[in-house]
């Protein structure tokens, strides 16, 4: 999750520093975000079978729960200005 992020972070940049952003660059970054293991952890939800979807749904919400924990830590690090 942290290279899905990296990727948004970098276009935003591109955008706040203007000029145009050709559209493969856009379809790219959307390409990247579908490849993300949140979106292929849903998909894994979603197409289990209903013996196997409560265990999916674990591993995705242990995803979510890391992700945030490091987005946590990361922000406490962060200097406050």
């Amino acid at each position: 999750m942290s290279d899905v992020h990296a990727a948004a972070a970098a276009l935003l940049h591109r955008v706040a520093d203007g000029g145009e952003i050709p559209i493969d660059v856009l379809h790219g970054f959307a390409e990247f975000v579908l490849r993300s293991e949140l979106v292929a952890g849903s998909r894994q939800v979603l197409d289990a079978s209903p013996e196997l979807a409560a265990r999916r749904a674990v591993e995705l919400a242990s995803v979510v729960l890391a992700f945030g924990a490091r987005a946590d830590v990361e922000e406490e690090g962060k200097d406050p200005k």
